[in-house]
Order: structure tokens, then C-alpha cells, then sequence
């Protein structure tokens, strides 16, 4: 496998954890666009932040 073939195949599995980490953000509460691109920045560091360090936003339907 050649460097085109490694490249693509991280870029694809960095991309891919960026968009979990924005469905999880929606989840909680949290802008997606923001936290996409700081998964795109940080990758899977951003995750452990997003799923160990943050607290959910409550949401109020009053």
C-alpha cells in the first residue's frame, strides 16, 4: 500500500470521527459546527473531551 492509499484511508477515519463527534455534540445539546470543526482540528482527542470532560446542556421546554 502506498502513501496515496494511507493518506486517504486517515483522512476518511479522521473525518469520520468528526462526524460522530458532532452527532454526539447535537445529542447533548451543543452546537454541531463547532464541535465538526474541532473535531477536524483535534480528532479523537476532541471526542474524549466531548464524552468525559462536558457536562450535557439541559434543555428547558417551558
Amino acid at each position: 500500500m502506498g502513501w496515496e492509499e494511507w493518506a486517504t484511508a486517515a483522512s476518511t477515519v479522521w473525518f469520520s470521527i468528526a462526524l460522530v463527534i458532532s452527532a454526539l455534540a447535537g445529542l447533548q445539546g451543543r452546537t454541531k459546527l463547532g464541535w465538526f470543526v474541532l473535531g477536524m482540528i483535534f480528532g479523537p482527542l476532541a471526542l474524549l473531551v466531548l464524552v468525559f470532560l462536558t457536562k450535557p446542556q439541559v434543555r428547558s421546554f417551558e
